[in-house]
């Protein structure tokens, strides 16, 4: 039975031994798929990391683009309300100045009233002799140039 016993022994150990070898390739070629997965995953990780870093850029770009559009638009609006204030303060003035001018030439014709009626009185007067003298000359009877000579006794 010691014969037996120690053949089965040896078998069990030969058995244990291959088992112990299996396992510890097996266990081998899980190491190397582990790894290998890890690396895989490091890649993966690595190139979202910079898919996400570009992005990341963009959105900073796109984001400074979008201020300076905005600082462009706020600047030409100012630009245009300046101008605008311009325009209306030049309009005032020439308004104003236009005021003035009237006001001025009125005031004047206050101050020369007495002048300026006794211009117009003038005017008036002259104009009426004028009148009557035309109207003395087209109401006198036509003579004839003998008569004119004569003083109208002959004629």
């Amino acid at each position: 039975m010691t014969e037996k016993k120690t053949t089965t022994q040896t078998a069990a150990r030969r058995t244990a031994q291959g088992a112990k070898s299996a396992a510890g390739s097996a266990a081998g070629q899980a190491g190397k798929s582990a790894g290998k997965a890890g690396e895989e995953a490091g890649k993966t990780t690595r190139a979202t990391a910079r898919r996400a870093q570009e992005t990341a850029s963009g959105a900073s770009d796109k984001a400074a683009s979008a201020a300076q559009s905005v600082n462009d638009t706020a600047r030409r609006t100012a630009r245009v309300a300046a101008d605008k204030a311009v325009s209306t303060g030049r309009t005032i003035a020439t308004a104003s100045q236009r005021a003035a001018s009237v006001a001025g030439t009125a005031w004047l014709a206050v101050k020369a009233r007495k002048a300026l009626a006794g211009g117009t009185g003038a005017g008036a007067v002259a104009l009426g002799t004028a009148v009557v003298v035309l109207r003395r000359r087209a109401a006198r009877r036509r003579r004839s140039p003998l008569a004119r000579l004569t003083g109208g006794r002959l004629g």
